[in-house]
């Protein structure tokens, strides 16, 4: 069962690994400051939502893609994601639009997608780290080829069956990325 869990982790993290990488990167842990406006200053009090008026211009810019969504988020996403745009606003032009693009993607995901990816993100956290290490190293390699052969692979890959999958993972442990599809009971 441990086997066909990874599996799974491996498929979502390659379907969603860029996106789950750029964001680990652009949200570091938050800073400790004075709460933005429309939120609790007193702890245990429940934050208030923020209007989107209120983030600052830079904020607003980095933020676009959510803006339709922006009252139906959570008063702690919303503070959360003020927090990060005042970050992400001071990044290099071509990284903030990395982020504009990933914000995208979020909010045109369907809350099913959502959901999906969040399960996967704890699962990924949940595994011991020398699960993560593998996990993530398939990843880089993943990541390392050129977009049409990621692209042909992620197809190859989600044409398998999950008996397939096991034996791939299983027989490829380590080992660079086939450009081939495994052939019925082969590895």
């Amino acid at each position: 069962m441990r086997g066909k869990a990874l599996i799974a982790i491996a498929v979502a993290m390659l379907s969603m690994a860029a996106w789950v990488a750029a964001w680990a990167q652009a949200a570091p842990a938050m800073s400790v400051q004075s709460p933005p406006p429309g939120t609790s200053a007193e702890p245990g009090e429940p934050p208030q939502p923020m209007a989107w008026s209120s983030l600052s211009p830079a904020q607003q810019s980095v933020l676009e893609p959510l803006q339709g969504q922006w009252d139906q988020l959570r008063p702690g996403h919303q503070r959360h994601l003020a927090r990060n745009a005042e970050r992400w606003a001071t990044l290099p032009p071509e990284r903030q639009q990395q982020i504009r693009e990933r914000l995208t993607r979020w909010a045109n995901m369907t809350p099913e997608q959502r959901q999906r990816w969040r399960e996967n993100a704890r699962a990924f956290h949940n595994l011991t780290p020398a699960e993560r290490a593998r996990v993530s190293a398939a990843f880089r390699r993943f990541q390392s080829l050129p977009p049409a052969e990621r692209h042909a692979l992620h197809e190859r890959w989600r044409a398998m069956s999950p008996e397939q999958r096991m034996q791939w993972m299983t027989g490829h442990a380590g080992k660079p990325i086939p450009m081939h599809p495994p052939t019925s009971g082969a590895h």
